[in-house]
């Protein structure tokens, strides 16, 4: 589709995105959404597709960042949100849905003995590096390059989707901060394995499980092991995030 037939098949969207640009930085809520000439706006979403203002109709191989899993307002899942709406949305307080959540996460998941419901993956893993801090005393954090871990200054360190990787993705990243973190070619046990050895304040090993660059660069399980191993033998923390 040209510049043209876009613009003539999107032109409700295009709208949208004039107005946008008006109260959002670049227009966008999240820099993944950037589209050229403009992106889409979606009006309404069932299953595994989407509509745009226009009427036009998308497969939705996106999926709210993975985490549909059962697609776009699966039956259950609206009611599920319209029987707990009406008993209200955000207690600021204790509640009993909170334990049955946590407990169905620690019988699908058994290596996670205890949770700790955050707002955000990024605010998870930024108190997951604080926690690797404190238990062990240490300071430096080992990232895999290109890894995606939020937002917070320590994981933009050796972020971005292309090399050269030791060139901060932003500016406003402290100095400071980029010196504590060491980073490491992904898949690669024995780069890990030098890091641990030449430097003795490793607060922990930081990884994607599923694999770097949106799971492009997946991890294989014997390096994970690998890892594992290593953590444990030098006495730092392996935070999957």
């Amino acid at each position: 589709m040209d510049n043209e037939e876009y613009r003539k098949k999107l032109a409700s969207s295009e709208g949208w995105f004039r107005r946008a640009t008006r109260v959002l930085p670049d227009g966008l809520t999240h820099e993944v959404y950037y589209q050229t000439p403009y992106p889409p706006f979606v009006h309404r979403a069932c299953g595994a597709r989407k509509w745009d203002v226009d009427g036009n109709e998308y497969v939705d191989y996106w999926m709210g960042h993975g985490s549909l899993l059962l697609g776009h307002c699966h039956p259950e899942v609206v009611k599920a949100v319209r029987d707990q709406a009406v008993r209200g949305t955000h207690y600021g307080a204790c509640h009993p849905l909170e334990v049955e959540w946590a407990e169905l996460i620690t019988e699908m998941v058994p290596s996670a003995e205890m949770v700790r419901f955050t707002a955000s993956g990024t605010e998870a893993v930024m108190l997951a590096l604080k926690l690797a801090r404190a238990y062990t005393g240490k300071e430096k954090v080992i990232k895999l390059e290109g890894g995606f871990h939020g937002w917070s200054d320590y994981v933009q360190v050796g972020g971005g989707l292309t090399p050269p990787y030791d060139i901060p993705t932003s500016r406003g990243i402290p100095e400071g901060v980029r010196q504590s973190v060491l980073l490491s070619p992904p898949n690669d046990a024995e780069a890990v394995l030098d890091l641990l050895r030449r430097h003795e304040d490793v607060a922990c090993i930081l990884v994607e499980p599923g694999g770097g660059l949106a799971s492009r660069l997946p991890s294989s399980k014997e390096y994970l092991n690998r890892l594992r191993e290593m953590a444990t033998k030098y006495g730092v923390a392996l935070v999957f995030g």
